[in-house]
């Protein structure tokens, strides 16, 4: 455990946000986990429920040490925010020192603009997670960046609140002590994304994506897809937001 008794994972890793204040929305957009080389990422978007890059937002990319994944989520944010359509140059381009704040204490980044550009991209090393930061409309010195074990405050469609919870389960939160709803809700998702895939592979084995349902298979099909379809707006409305 760390100094506020919070359960942290082996490799040390936890997610990086920003902090509550934020006045926008908190969205998981997506993760890796490894379990052979426990590798672990996490997406999470701050901003306009709609995703919209044009007003302020901020994109936080965390990723275990070591993990490659942090290099590609670097060029990747270079590419499309600092050289869109464009690609990247040979190399890194240069980058200069930020200090941002983090759990409290000032921590140095690289940041990365592109002259008039009102993107810009940084990353750093929160303890023992690689951090890549990319947004527009907020200066990067201005962000106050916290660490997280539990992502239940984080929006996502229902197709993604398994990936969401086995994260959180990853960096030691309980869901146990989340109470039955939550725990009911996931279990559901679960197993709607599981009938999903189950009917899709049989009708890639049985005849492909023009192969008719019929009986009970429709009937699973229909429920899976009536379940999912009640949190999959852009938002993810039936996550809970903080």
């Amino acid at each position: 455990m760390n100094d506020q008794g919070i359960p942290v994972p082996a490799n040390g890793f936890r997610v990086v946000a920003v902090d509550a204040d934020w006045p926008e929305s908190r969205q998981f957009m997506g993760s890796g986990h490894n379990q052979v080389t426990d590798d672990i990422h996490v997406f999470l978007w701050f901003g306009s429920a709609s995703y919209d890059s044009q007003a302020e937002h901020v994109r936080v990319f965390s990723a275990s040490s070591g993990n490659a994944e942090a290099g590609e989520a670097l060029e990747d944010a270079l590419e499309d925010y600092c050289h869109p359509g464009e690609g990247l140059p040979a190399g890194l381009p240069v980058s200069e020192p930020i200090t941002i704040t983090a759990d409290g204490k000032p921590v140095t980044f690289e940041l990365w603009r592109n002259g008039g550009n009102p993107y810009w991209v940084a990353r750093g090393r929160v303890e023992n997670t690689e951090v890549v930061l990319s947004g527009s409309e907020i200066e990067p010195s201005q962000l106050r960046l916290v660490c997280v074990d539990d992502l239940a405050a984080y929006s996502a469609p229902m197709m993604l609140l398994p990936a969401r919870e086995a994260i959180s389960v990853a960096m030691g939160s309980d869901l146990q002590a989340a109470g039955p709803d939550r725990q009911s809700q996931v279990e559901k998702t679960d197993a709607a994304v599981r009938a999903l895939r189950d009917i899709a592979v049989r009708g890639a084995a049985l005849g492909g994506p023009s192969r008719e349902l019929h009986g009970e298979e429709a009937d699973s099909l229909m429920r899976a897809m009536r379940y999912l379809a009640q949190g999959a707006g852009p938002a993810g409305a039936s996550g809970t937001e903080s």
